[in-house]
């Protein structure tokens, strides 16, 4: 990858972390609907070629889009945000469906990967924190639980 293609996905990064923060400040002034806008808003605002797309498609699609494992991070973190949002909202349908897809493109990630950065393990640890049994299909409950333990023995790289 080149210096100019990595400085571009930092960018993107250091902004999804910038919206997430602003939102989250946000809604602890109380202002939460306007969090929620900003987060709804935020792909399109910091990647706005690619937002519409990565929002529709299935997780590996969306994987393939995003292209890089620390931008995949950010977009999972901007989805836990989201989630977070729409339950202080009373609309937990929407929130548990961005966390199963959260979750999802996390775990394929993961598996296409075979590594997972300490900031992916600070992810994992809040994604492991989630309702799992609730949130995904009885297939893809046996699959976290295989990732998870692949991830503990250190089958799956920690840089």
């Amino acid at each position: 990858m080149s210096t100019i293609q990595e400085d571009y996905i930092l960018r993107m990064i250091q902004m999804m972390g910038e919206v997430i923060t602003a939102a989250l400040h946000l809604k602890t002034l109380g202002q939460t609907s306007e969090a929620d806008r900003s987060l709804t808003n935020a792909l399109q605002t910091i990647m706005p070629e690619h937002a519409d797309l990565v929002e529709m498609v299935d997780e590996t699609t969306a994987l393939t889009l995003l292209g890089d494992s620390k931008l995949v991070e950010a977009y999972v973190e901007l989805l836990l945000a989201r989630a977070e949002i729409k339950m202080a909202l009373d609309k937990s349908s929407e929130g548990e469906t961005l966390q199963a897809r959260a979750i999802r493109i996390f775990v394929k990630c993961i598996q296409g990967e075979r590594h997972i950065s300490p900031k992916g393990q600070l992810i994992w640890g809040r994604l492991s924190g989630l309702d799992l049994h609730l949130l995904l299909e009885k297939r893809e409950l046996e699959l976290w639980t295989d990732l998870d333990k692949a991830i503990q023995k250190g089958l799956v790289i920690v840089p």
